[in-house]
């Protein structure tokens, strides 16, 4: 009989995030992005256009650069640039750029991308779809790139070769839960060895009538309000769904040794994300919660972070009825009586929910809240749901030190995720 291997596994590597690339509704570009949040006014605006073609009053998070929004293609001849693509490789750049990576000197063999899509480019979908009803023939004569475009992978291929990166080139897709997923997937390929550093992150552009039109017949689009800034109300007893956004958000991700040897100081080090799955309806989760606060203990169990020691929560949030109730069950039963004290926010009330971006959108806006010790603020929550006990931090953003942050994210069909993240410190 042969003996057993007394080999051990390798450890995990470390995984540090030294890069952020952000295009939001508040601005293009990160810093800009992040007063926005802080500021306490939200990016919110009317969907004029949208409205009239849909006969109901729309808000939406609209990029404020008309040339980088799936807006520009619904007033422009057809087969333009897939504009989720654009937001993708825009705040990739910035990304790169943010962590100090000489692209002239970058070891593409060992340097991939994880860039989701929820449901990829519906912008050049509709686009070609029109063209395909009104002249078949011409249709028949569109580039296979264009209709290429339409894919959900069309965002890491699109990356990788406008980087041309030969490492690994993914693009998970997980409904709304897609932009965390996204940046969990690039930490696993740096933890196994497979990259030294990922452009991990999402894009989204979704303002577009088909998308909308379904939302509202799911019942979740935000209605009823007197001014499109109040629309989402995340946690409020008024809320009555969310408001679509576009953006993108980029994070780099490097293993500690690479990041290390370039002598560069890391936003925060990647301490473990965990998925789960909440199997109830399509659209809607059980209302006990079982499974999401299940997922944190395993998260922070995984981590080894005991409860006490999450500073802020970085919330899903999205302002529907069920879903802000669902959440905060959650985090009562996994945190306890710890969790009155937890500091929470969410974003969307400010900025519209960004679907496929939310994720890693949020994410990177929760590094620099670490970076800067600024709890952001949930926008337009003004009569708290007494479902909803916890401390969302309304309206006005919070100075606090934040060491390590918990965020969440899910999607419609039951995704569920959890991750944590470690403010930098050079000492542990």
């Amino acid at each position: 009989m042969r003996p057993l291997s007394t080999v051990s596994e390798p450890e995990p590597r470390r995984v540090v995030i030294t890069g952020i690339g952000l295009i939001t509704p508040y601005a293009v570009g990160r810093e800009a992005s992040w007063q926005g949040i802080c500021s306490g006014v939200s990016a919110i605006q009317p969907l004029d256009v949208l409205s009239q073609q849909l006969k109901r009053p729309l808000a939406g998070g609209i990029i404020p650069d008309p040339s980088l929004s799936s807006a520009s293609l619904r007033s422009s001849t057809p087969l333009q640039t897939e504009p989720s693509l654009t937001l993708a490789l825009q705040a990739g750049t910035e990304a790169f750029e943010d962590a100090g990576l000489d692209l002239n000197h970058l070891n593409r063999e060992t340097t991939g991308c994880v860039i989701g899509s929820s449901k990829g480019g519906m912008a050049s979908f509709a686009q070609l779809a029109a063209l395909s009803h009104q002249d078949a023939s011409v249709a028949e004569q569109v580039p296979p790139d264009l209709w290429l475009q339409c894919f959900a992978g069309a965002a890491s291929h699109s990356f990788a070769a406008h980087f041309n990166l030969q490492a690994a080139a993914l693009t998970p897709v997980s409904a709304c839960a897609t932009g965390f997923s996204s940046i969990m997937r690039g930490a696993e390929l740096i933890q196994d060895g497979v990259c030294d550093t990922v452009l991990a992150g999402s894009t989204d552009a979704s303002l577009l009538p088909a998308v909308l039109a379904s939302f509202h017949r799911m019942g979740v689009l935000a209605s009823q309000f007197d001014h499109p800034a109040q629309a989402c109300r995340p946690y409020d007893v008024r809320r009555n769904g969310f408001v679509v956004g576009e953006g993108a958000g980029i994070l780099v991700l490097e293993s500690l040794e690479q990041a290390q040897k370039r002598n560069v100081t890391p936003y925060a080090e990647w301490l473990t994300g965990s998925l789960g799955a909440d199997s109830t309806h399509l659209m809607q989760f059980d209302p006990r919660a079982e499974s999401l606060s299940h997922l944190i203990n395993v998260t922070l169990g995984r981590a080894g972070v005991a409860h006490e020691e999450v500073d802020y929560v970085n919330l899903h949030g999205t302002g529907t009825q069920i879903n802000d109730i669902y959440e905060t069950h959650a985090l009562q039963k996994a945190f306890g009586p710890h969790s009155a004290a937890l500091a929470c926010s969410s974003l969307k009330g400010g900025m519209g929910h960004l679907l496929g971006a939310a994720g890693s959108v949020e994410l990177a806006l929760t590094l620099l809240a670490m970076r800067d010790g600024i709890v952001p603020p949930t926008l337009n929550l003004e009569n708290p749901d007494p479902e909803c006990p916890l401390n969302y931090t309304p309206q006005v953003a919070v100075s606090r030190e934040i060491s390590t942050a918990l965020k969440l994210s899910f999607g419609f069909g039951g995704h569920l995720s959890a991750g944590l993240v470690r403010k930098w410190d050079s000492d542990r």
